[in-house]
């Protein structure tokens, strides 16, 4: 499983800005969905350039059953989803070896 062959999306923040991101991982924890996303850069010609933080999403449907991404909103809520991203980095070794937790400040102990 290589980063490089991940799909990849954008979101938009409040201030128009574009943010490129991969989809490492989908979580149902309480009966909600999540998506473990990777923030990437990418230089003009889309080509990836840099890997980011990891960020934990919920997907939630809009009335026409369109999927999107939010915010999750309370801290207990990405507390839970934070330890099933972690039970899954600890059962998986090749989603595990994609990481450098070095880089992200992480050790795998933690």
């Amino acid at each position: 499983m290589e980063k490089e062959n991940f799909e990849v999306f954008v979101l938009t923040d409040e201030n128009n800005v574009d943010h490129h991101f991969v989809l490492l991982a989908e979580i149902e924890n309480s009966g909600k969905k999540y998506w473990v996303c990777e923030e990437i850069m990418v230089d003009e010609e889309g080509q990836i350039t840099d890997f980011g933080e990891i960020y934990p999403f919920e997907v939630k449907k809009d009335d026409t059953g369109n999927l999107f991404v939010d915010s999750i909103e309370t801290e207990e809520e990405f507390d839970r989803v934070s330890e099933a991203w972690n039970n899954m980095l600890e059962n998986d070794e090749k989603l595990r070896g994609m990481f450098n937790f070095e880089e992200h400040g992480e050790s795998e102990e933690e």
